[in-house]
């Protein structure tokens, strides 16, 4: 398979930037993009295996395993969903590995028919075996969570309390975020087995934080621990929220720090009942859709910022954690790759490397960031 080499020094990025790259007198990383799988359709999330399996979601209905995150890396299975109804949005989405010897388990967001015939996005627990065989074993979320084509969230990611994280949209109906018997428009938290841990806000219920609309990206910032979302807006703000324990991000009557939806509301302070965003876009959107945190040293001083993808302007944007507020520190890639939607981190001993993918419709692509100081 031929592959795609672009090295971005910081004068690559300069003309793209929307701040400064890095802090004074601080040298920024040396970036690398490599093409590492093609020809996938509308590739959502990657996810890796303890060994290094690479396992990468399609929307249409699939899951694809393969060697690894490399240029040239074999493909060992394709497991093909039942009853997946990918419209519009919905379809095969988030996906999230915890790491169990010998076998880990899978989890993966999809809207499905349910067997009742009801449209919904379900959390379902799958066993990478031998060969890069998926084995299902059961769905822990089924019917809680309604599916659209439109707003559907499924960003899944373990966290560093080793329980399952799940995000989830609105489905296009605003009542949804602010009810408390509804799983839409929330940040879920349940156990690997489908249980309600103990620490969630509520009594019996995986509701973590509710007033979202469309969180695609969930993200665990390093040393602390703190759950980061990137949501979608409708014509005006973007979102990254630190999430709490209980907290409530306003939607459907605030949009960022403005009221929506012809709600008189007042969005404008980080208190109750409203959290107000760490950073919001303004106008207009950018369509930002996955995260993931840098940890390795190979970063230098871009290590521990938050990367974000966006498919409106086709492009990655580092958010620097270097005092309030929240910032971006630079806007990379701008165009290369097309639409970008996921965005992933795979560590090895002294480093670590993003993994993107592409949301063009056609031969999307994972492609692999490397860095080094």
């Amino acid at each position: 398979m031929r592959t795609r080499h672009l090295t971005l020094a910081l004068a690559a990025c300069l003309p793209v930037a929307l701040t400064a790259a890095s802090p004074a007198g601080a040298e920024p990383p040396r970036l690398n993009a490599t093409v590492i799988q093609r020809g996938l359709v509308n590739p959502w999330d990657v996810a890796f295996a303890p060994d290094g399996r690479m396992l990468v979601t399609e929307r249409p209905g699939r899951i694809r395993v393969y060697t690894g995150g490399r240029a040239g890396a074999a493909q060992l299975s394709v497991r093909t969903l039942k009853r997946v109804r990918a419209e519009g949005e919905a379809g095969v989405m988030g996906i999230a590995v915890l790491s169990r010897r010998p076998d880990p388990k899978v989890f993966v967001c999809a809207s499905r028919t349910t067997r009742q015939g009801r449209w919904r996005n379900q959390l379902m627990r799958y066993r990478l075996g031998d060969g890069g065989r998926l084995h299902f074993e059961r769905v822990l979320i089924g019917d809680r969570i309604r599916a659209n084509t439109i707003h559907d969230g499924c960003a899944v990611q373990i966290g560093p309390d080793r329980k399952v994280w799940l995000s989830t949209g609105d489905a296009g109906d605003l009542s949804l975020p602010q009810r408390g018997d509804s799983y839409n428009g929330k940040i879920l938290r349940i156990n690997p087995d489908g249980s309600i841990p103990a620490g969630n806000p509520g009594t019996g219920t995986a509701v973590w934080s509710r007033g979202h609309r469309n969180p695609q990206g969930i993200a665990f910032r390093p040393g602390s621990g703190d759950v980061y979302a990137v949501e979608h807006g409708p014509d005006v703000n973007d979102e990254v929220n630190r999430i709490v324990r209980g907290g409530n991000y306003g939607w459907p009557y605030c949009a960022g720090t403005r009221p929506a939806n012809g709600f008189s509301r007042d969005c404008s302070r980080d208190s109750s009942p409203y959290r107000a965003p760490r950073w919001q876009s303004g106008a207009p959107t950018l369509a930002t859709s996955g995260a993931a945190f840098t940890r390795g040293s190979n970063w230098g001083p871009w290590r521990n910022d938050l990367f974000v993808s966006t498919l409106k302007e086709s492009d990655l944007r580092r958010f620097a954690f270097d005092g309030p507020p929240l910032r971006i520190g630079s806007t990379l890639y701008n165009g290369s790759f097309g639409r970008l939607r996921g965005v992933s981190r795979r560590s090895w001993k002294g480093g670590d490397a993003l993994f993107l993918t592409t949301s063009n419709g056609s031969n999307d692509r994972v492609v692999r960031i490397t860095a080094r100081r």
